[in-house]
């Protein structure tokens, strides 16, 4: 199995369960394991046969400025989703921190999944 990392990825969402929390976006700091194969890159060099980070990262980028959701566990489980529907990942190890929600530590979540275990079909 081969993995696609995007590391330390910088995004801003309205996320919280206190009313003060929807006044603004916050900073989140996300990690993205991306469970796939590279055996048709080794060979071809060619962007098609790989997954191409940078519009993982606009998505996931674009899903978390769009959202409006009081948990972590819910926005990690939008980014799940949707990377399943749009991306052939076969698995996935997500970390969303939440800096500012601490203020002596940095809370966040991580979650793992496959596409089998979401019940979606490769795209």
């Amino acid at each position: 199995m081969d993995k696609v990392l995007i590391s330390d990825l910088y995004v801003e969402a309205v996320i919280g369960f206190y009313h003060w929390e929807h006044e603004e976006p916050q900073p989140l700091i996300l990690d993205l394991e991306l469970g796939t194969h590279f055996n048709d890159a080794f060979v071809s060099d060619d962007l098609d046969d790989a997954l191409n980070y940078a519009e993982i990262r606009k998505q996931v980028k674009g899903l978390c400025q769009e959202s409006r959701f009081h948990l972590l566990e819910r926005l990690a489980g939008a980014i799940v989703t949707h990377v399943f529907t749009v991306f052939p990942v076969t698995d996935l190890r997500l970390k969303i921190r939440k800096p500012h929600a601490l203020r002596d530590g940095v809370a966040g979540i991580e979650t793992y999944r496959t596409r089998e275990q979401m019940g979606i079909p490769h795209p």
